[in-house]
Formats: structure tokens, sequence, C-alpha cells
């Protein structure tokens, strides 16, 4: 057993350890999947229930929508667990007076960023995996496929990455916890929500003014243009994109940005893996920095400058 785990970051198994041994990691995932099983079982409910009210009888494609509300949850749950859990990270190490002596050892800054940042989003990748036999009952009426979880899984995990490594670096840039978690929301809120709403509202005025007065075709054409582009950082979009090709859902938001030009469409129709790719490319430039700021070297070289 020693030699296959010689070569796992030793931060992460530590703190892999760590987490295993205590009783919240446990209750966490039994409350994980019981409020979502009640969730899921009461969305079926309502769902297949309001069917045969109106229809007098069940259309089984409306159990996409019990897919799209369970994987939307838990995709919420992610952004609202990433944050909180690595923005204290490398600050814990700091309170408890070991990060000097972590860095001291022959682990490099690198290491210590990674081994946090995996051993943070762990629980959540755990959580996201633990919640399969919950998806699984869509999967047993059918309208979802294997390779439709597991792209969904992809994208809680690089979701997690990428939100979590924003989290990493205001750990290490930080001196607070309280002010890397506010930081960490900030940053996710930015990201998630003020990204496409400030595209929006720029595209919308604009149009607005062209068309002189509100109408539907400027109201349509708001994520139109050259400047969509940065949507690709956006982790929601890469959610819609999912969803429209595993559900049908979220069309017209991708077909107005496929409106823009040949190398918009294109990313239209790929954009699930081209807005991965660059989440993943990004997270990385931010493991980075953080790998930078938290070396002890490069303040030493900064400070003689």
């Amino acid at each position: 057993m020693e030699g296959p785990m010689r070569y796992i970051n030793p931060v992460y198994k530590r703190e892999l350890k760590q987490t295993a041994r205590m009783k919240k990691t446990l209750v966490l995932l039994l409350a994980y999947n019981f409020l979502l099983a009640c969730f899921g079982l009461l969305v079926f409910y309502l769902t297949f229930d309001q069917e045969g009210r109106l229809n007098s009888s069940v259309e089984y494609s409306a159990i996409l929508t019990l897919y799209m509300v369970m994987t939307g949850f838990e995709f919420v749950m992610v952004l609202l667990i990433v944050p909180a859990s690595t923005a204290g990270s490398v600050i814990g190490e700091r309170e408890k007076q070991t990060l000097d002596i972590l860095l001291s050892t022959s682990i490099s800054p690198l290491q210590v960023v990674v081994g946090k940042l995996a051993a943070s989003i762990s629980i959540v990748i755990l959580l996201a995996v633990s919640s399969l036999p919950v998806l699984a009952i869509v999967y047993s009426i059918g309208g979802v496929t294997l390779f439709d979880m597991v792209e969904f899984l992809l994208l809680i995990t690089v979701t997690a990455i990428y939100i979590g490594s924003f989290g990493i670096l205001f750990s290490v840039c930080c001196r607070r916890a309280t002010i890397a978690t506010i930081c960490s929301y900030s940053a996710m809120i930015g990201l998630v929500f003020v990204l496409p709403a400030a595209l929006f509202a720029v595209r919308f005025a604009d149009l607005f003014r062209q068309f002189s007065s509100y109408s539907p075709a400027a109201f349509g054409k708001c994520f139109a243009g050259k400047q969509a582009i940065l949507l690709l950082f956006n982790p929601f979009t890469s959610f819609v994109s999912m969803i429209r090709s595993q559900a049908g859902r979220g069309i017209s938001m991708m077909n107005a940005i496929g409106s823009s030009g040949d190398l918009l469409y294109f990313l239209s129709q790929h954009w699930y893996a081209a807005s991965l790719l660059c989440q993943l490319v990004t997270a990385a430039a931010v493991i980075g920095i953080s790998a930078h700021r938290l070396n002890p070297m490069s303040k030493r070289l900064g400070r003689r400058r």
C-alpha cells in the first residue's frame, strides 16, 4: 500500500486522513443525500401528479424536469460550499503556526496549494458521487443516459476546481479567515452572477438605443455580440450548455450567442467543452499565482528589490 501512496500529494494525503476520521463528514453525507432524496421525490411526485391531472396521462419526458431540478440543486450547493471550504485552508495552517514549518520541508509551495485545494473540493466531489443513486431514479425511467451523468460529474469537478482556486488565492493573500471567505464569495458571485448581468445590461442598453424602445427583438439579442466570449469563464453558462444538450433546454440563450459570427457559432455548438477548458486554464493560472505568493523566497526577493 505504501508504494502507490507515496506518489500522492503529502498535504492532500494528510488532509484526507483527517477528513475521513471526522464524524461530521459522515453526518454531512447523510444529511445531504437525505435532503436531496426528499427534494427529488417531492419534485417527482408533483411533476407526475400534475401531468396526470392535466393530461389524464403521464408524459415520461417530464422526468427531464426532475433531472434539471436535481442537478441544478447540486450545482448551487457546489457554488455555496466550495468558497467556504477553500477560503480557510491555508489560513488555518497560519493560525496554527504550522505554515512556516510546512514550507521549511521538502514540500514545495505548489504542492501545498494543490494539496489544500484537492482536500477542500474532495468533500464536494464525494457528495456529487454519493448522490448518483438518487439521480439513478431519473436514469431508471429514461431520458438521461449514463454519459449524461458523467458529463454532470465532470462539470461539478471543474466548477469546484475553478471556484476553489480563487478561494485558495484569497486564503494565501488574506490574514483572516473571515476576510478570505468574504472575498471568495464575492469572486464567486462576480463570476457567476455579476459578469453575465453586466454583459446583459450593457448589451441591452446598446440595443435599446438602436430600437429606440423596448422590443422582444432587442431583448432576444442581449447575449449576442463579441463580448459574449467572456461568458466562457462563467460556470452557469456551462451548466446551461450541458442542460441544452441533455434536455433540450436553454436553447434561446445559446442561439443568441451563436448568432454573433462564425467563431461564436462554433463555440456555442461546443460551449460545454470550450468553457470547461477556459475555466481549467484560469484555475491553473490562479493556482500558480497562489503558489508564487506563498513561496517565502519570492517575498525575500521582492524585499531586496
